[in-house]
């Protein structure tokens, strides 16, 4: 078995800083309708979800580097490889019913778990958008979880 990259404890102390500097990085982006902030090291466009926490029911906003296959947006929960799913993973298992925001464009999507077969299909185009994707699944021992998105009208 392979040894983490990261110990439980790194990961909560980088999440508590991370969870800052995305918070303002989703405020910033909604703001601007897309305008600022849309890049992750100033490279991979973002795409911002939005998400009900399962605990507070509180409208939670999410970076995710943006991955799109055929008009839908691919959230990856990579966590950057930690040995734990982010927390938004767990707030859409709970509540599939997501908002993405790609630029001005807001709309409602169905987020559905990939299986493993339409994950191994999915990985080369989430890894051609951005490669550190394959080093976060072969430094982890979880099998990154992948979804779906599949646009809902909005009165569903």
């Amino acid at each position: 078995m392979t040894k983490e990259a990261f110990s439980l404890n790194q990961v909560m102390r980088i999440k508590r800083v991370a969870r800052r500097i995305s918070s303002l990085q989703a405020f910033i982006y909604r703001l601007s309708n897309g305008q600022l902030w849309g890049k992750v090291l100033g490279k991979y466009p973002i795409m911002v979800v939005s998400t009900v926490g399962r605990k507070s029911k509180k409208l939670r906003y999410i970076p995710l580097i943006k991955v799109v296959d055929h008009d839908r947006p691919i959230l990856v929960a990579s966590m950057g490889g930690a040995p734990i799913s982010p927390d938004w993973f767990h707030n859409v298992s709970n509540e599939p019913r997501v908002h993405v925001q790609i630029g001005k464009k807001n709309r409602p999507y169905f987020a559905k778990r990939a299986t493993e077969e339409e994950k191994i299909k999915l990985w080369p185009t989430i890894c051609g958008v951005y490669p550190d994707y394959q080093a976060y699944q072969e430094r982890t021992q979880r099998n990154i979880p992948v979804f779906i998105c599949t646009p809902l009208e909005d009165d569903e």
